[in-house]
């Protein structure tokens, strides 16, 4: 049922980029070369309670539009045109504090394999972050994909094609009913 609902979310989060995207410009991949994922706590300098103001001063100007259940979802993606669904980042934010959080790789379009640019270098301490193999980020979650504790939800999913399915495409964080769409 978890990885079900993780598809859904992988799902959401493309459907909202499709809708946000042709709508203005997008704003560009969070700049940080380097940033810690901390399970059920940050992805780099972003943890749950960061202002949007202050979100902003550390990945980056973003767009912005009001999502699922009136949260504001904040988007960064690259610019490749090769890409579907786009490499990118995205902070869901509840009276203006961050209460969701979630990282992907982009999917090039011709070959299948996974796109990661400046997001490479995010990686948990055990070293897995985007790209880095599905058996690896079960290690970091006691054996599983997905976990939730304290009310709050870890979850690693794999790319949609052969040539990603058993790596990490996208690693999401979320509060209980914030999830990132």
């Amino acid at each position: 049922m978890q990885g079900a609902r993780m598809w859904g979310v992988a799902a959401c989060v493309a459907a909202v980029t499709a809708l946000v995207v042709p709508a203005t410009a997008a704003a560009a991949l969070p700049t940080p070369s380097q940033a810690r994922i901390v399970p059920f706590k940050s992805i780099g300098p972003i943890e749950f309670g960061t202002s949007k103001a202050k979100a902003f001063s550390k990945w980056g100007a973003a767009q912005c539009a009001v999502g699922t259940g009136g949260r504001t979802t904040c988007i960064w993606l690259s610019d490749s045109s090769a890409d579907y669904p786009e490499q990118g980042a995205v902070l869901e934010f509840v009276d203006g504090k961050v209460c969701g959080m979630l990282i992907r790789a982009g999917t090039n379009s011709t070959s299948g394999e996974l796109t990661i640019t400046r997001l490479k270098k995010w990686r948990t301490d055990e070293g897995v972050g985007l790209g880095s193999r599905l058996k690896a980020a079960k290690q970091v979650l006691g054996g599983k994909l997905v976990v939730r504790k304290q009310h709050v939800t870890t979850a690693f999913s794999g790319g949609f094609t052969s040539a990603s399915q058993n790596k990490v495409e996208t690693l999401t964080i979320y509060k209980d009913g914030c999830n990132v769409t």
